[in-house]
């Protein structure tokens, strides 16, 4: 294409070196300049009431031209060296100019593009930082937790899990929420409702044991007692649905359902899975959900520090962008490696048997499924527009950002223990 170009500058320039030595013979002869006028667009005639003036090639004068025929009758042209041209046609001298310009530019080579090692330098440094940026708040959180279990024991943990629960149920609720007031869709309002959703859960996942055990209710009347509650929140939403009136009634009917299955969601997803934390420690003790929950800890983090040092290869980019292949694997090698020595630790002398089994079947789990909580977390903030679940936590974002995939490994690690551990 280049070529191209070049080959058809220079043949404008050679049209342009004849026409100037044709008006060059005509001022030797004696011909005026004008008898070399292009014919005009008409059959080529040229009118005879075509008066020139004679600008000067040098500070835009305007002159009488004497010479032409006519014996100094008006004109109106450019004088442009050794010819004239007519008003409204391009002064020859511009068209050389531009062709030279053009020439030059076309000769002179693009400059080289930056090379991507450097890019990828940056990138790999910009994500050290951001990983020293997330080691600080992770390591207080542990801290904190170590702590809180040492003086506490079950009963803290239990407490814990209460309180993430109502963290994580907020936050992933939130999410939708805002998102439909962005798109003006935020018409019925429901956080007695939504609240009460949670409530209802809550009695049919833990909350009704733990009552029967420090209350003087039974079991049967807990359960006539959540059933009520669901019979309630039925009925309620139902009311409020054919109390509405207007022309949009669809959009709100669309815009609420849309809400209730983002709630029940968050409720099956968030916590009826991690109820089973609750589950867990009363029935086989306190190891076996911190030990669950340390792989998925060094799981997370080799996954990430592999991603930075060796990723290339994308695992699942249009849900989790930053996930890639290489992260994946690393952080399952590591995790199965870390599993038995962990466990055995952890159990000290009273020891469990057949313990690393457990430690690799449990690592396996956490290494191939448990990530996969992450990546729907992943897809719910990108369909609603949101960064993170919440701001709680520095550098990682909510409760759920940080115990996604920690709520995908409870059931597992109870219903496990159940087959393959007398209680």
């Amino acid at each position: 294409m280049r070529a191209a170009k070049t080959l058809l500058l220079l043949l404008d320039i050679s049209s342009y070196l004849s026409v100037c030595s044709a008006s060059s013979f005509g001022h030797r002869s004696g011909v005026s300049p004008r008898a070399f006028k292009p014919p005009s667009p008409r059959g080529g005639r040229q009118d005879n009431n075509d008066a020139r003036d004679v600008i000067a090639l040098r500070g835009g004068q305007q002159q009488s031209d004497g010479a032409g025929d006519g014996g100094g009758s008006a004109s109106t042209g450019s004088y442009h060296g050794n010819y004239v041209v007519p008003t409204g046609e391009k002064p020859q001298a511009a068209v050389n100019a531009a062709v030279s310009i053009a020439v030059v530019e076309a000769a002179v080579p693009p400059p080289p593009p930056a090379p991507p090692v450097l890019a990828s330098a940056a990138s790999t440094n910009s994500k050290l930082s951001n990983l020293q940026e997330r080691t600080g708040p992770a390591v207080l959180m542990l801290g904190a937790i170590y702590l809180l279990l040492k003086f506490t024991g079950s009963n803290g943990l239990i407490g814990l899990v209460f309180v993430m629960q109502l963290a994580m149920y907020s936050e992933s609720t939130s999410v939708v929420d805002d998102f439909s007031k962005k798109g003006n869709e935020g018409i019925v309002s429901f956080p007695l409702q939504k609240w009460w959703w949670f409530a209802t859960a809550m009695m049919f996942t833990s909350g009704r044991k733990m009552l029967t055990e420090y209350t003087s209710v039974t079991m049967d009347q807990m359960n006539l007692v959540t059933f009520g509650m669901t019979a309630i929140s039925l009925v309620g939403a139902v009311i409020q649905l054919a109390m509405l009136s207007g022309t949009a009634v669809e959009d709100i009917y669309r815009s609420y359902l849309g809400k209730v299955a983002c709630c029940q969601f968050s409720l099956l997803f968030l916590v009826g899975q991690s109820s089973f934390w609750v589950k867990t420690v009363k029935e086989y003790g306190l190891v076996w959900v911190l030990f669950p929950a340390l792989l998925v800890v060094v799981n997370d983090t080799m996954a990430y520090v592999f991603g930075v040092l060796l990723g290339k290869h994308k695992l699942l980019p249009r849900l989790s962008p930053k996930k890639t292949v290489e992260g994946f694997v690393g952080a399952g090698i590591t995790t199965l490696a870390v599993a038995a020595p962990l466990l055995k630790r952890m159990v000290g002398k009273d020891g469990v048997s057949n313990a690393g089994r457990h430690a690799l079947t449990l690592a396996l789990y956490v290494s191939l499924v448990s990530p996969f909580g992450g990546f729907l977390a992943s897809a719910v903030k990108r369909a609603h527009g949101a960064k993170d679940f919440g701001a709680l936590i520095p550098g990682h974002g909510g409760v759920v950002d940080r115990f996604d995939c920690q709520v995908v490994t409870a059931p597992f690690v109870y219903l496990y223990l159940k087959n393959v551990l007398p209680q």
